[in-house]
Formats: C-alpha cells, sequence, structure tokens
C-alpha cells in the first residue's frame, strides 16, 4: 500500500477514536455502576493513546493527523450514543457496543493490509484492545436482565 493511502486509512483510525471518546462521554454520563464505569473510562483511555499513537505514524509518514474534532460521523455517534444512554445502564452500553463494532470493522480492515512492520505491530495491538472493549461490553450486556 502506498503511503499516501496508508495516511488516510490511519488517519480515518484516528477520527474514529475520536468519535468514540466523545461517544463515551454521553455514555459515561448515565453509568452509575462503578465497575463498569471504571472499564469504560479505561477503553475511553484507551481510545485516546490510539489517537496519540496513530497520529506520530501518520506524521512519520509524512502527514497530517485530523484535528481533535469530530466529523459529522461523530455527531451522528455521540448523538446516538446520548439517546440510547438516557434508557440507563443497558441502553448506554447499547451505544457503546455500536460504536464498538463500527471501531472494529475498520480496524479489522486495515490490520490486514500491507504496512511497514512497525506500524503494523502497532495496529495489531490497538485492534486487540477494541476486540476486548467489544467482547467485555457484549458480555455485559448479556448478562443484564
Amino acid at each position: 500500500m502506498n503511503e499516501k493511502n496508508l495516511t488516510e486509512a490511519l488517519s480515518n483510525l484516528v477520527q474514529l477514536d475520536i468519535d468514540a471518546v466523545y461517544a463515551y462521554d454521553q455514555a459515561l454520563k448515565e453509568i452509575d455502576d462503578p465497575i463498569i464505569k471504571d472499564r469504560l473510562l479505561k477503553f475511553q483511555d484507551d481510545h485516546r493513546n490510539h489517537i496519540s499513537g496513530l497520529s506520530k505514524q501518520i506524521e512519520a509518514l509524512g502527514g497530517q493527523p485530523p484535528e481533535y474534532s469530530q466529523d459529522i460521523k461523530g455527531y451522528v455517534i455521540e448523538a446516538f450514543a446520548a439517546i440510547r444512554s438516557f434508557t440507563g445502564l443497558k441502553g448506554a452500553l447499547a451505544a457503546m457496543k455500536t460504536t464498538e463494532e463500527i471501531t472494529n470493522r475498520y480496524y479489522g480492515e486495515v490490520v490486514s493490509w500491507e504496512a511497514p512492520s512497525a506500524l503494523e505491530e502497532v495496529l495489531r495491538t490497538y485492534f486487540s484492545e477494541e476486540k476486548v472493549h467489544l467482547n467485555y461490553i457484549t458480555s455485559n450486556l448479556q448478562a443484564l436482565p
């Protein structure tokens, strides 16, 4: 894959992680369970770390990472998270499940592309963390009445 396409793909991942941080903000407002809330705060921090790490990779490729702000898709995701979260813990987790499914799908695509080995390792690590997020949220949703 050429550097331009790779930089664009990484920028899209950064934007997804930015949008996820905002979605977590909305969902976390409605979660009272301290154990779940603490775990979701850690997941939100993972997304922030992904933004930082991928932005450095973009700069190393000579690109400019996206600004830390939502795009139109991000506003839709945040609004969806806010609306779903009004129904309490189950709604907040359902909203975050959708957000993490989107993020996992795109990480899954990008991780399969040809990239420099150091970047491949970063992408695989981040994708692994994204899978943990989705699995945790899904299992908690299944456990709720």
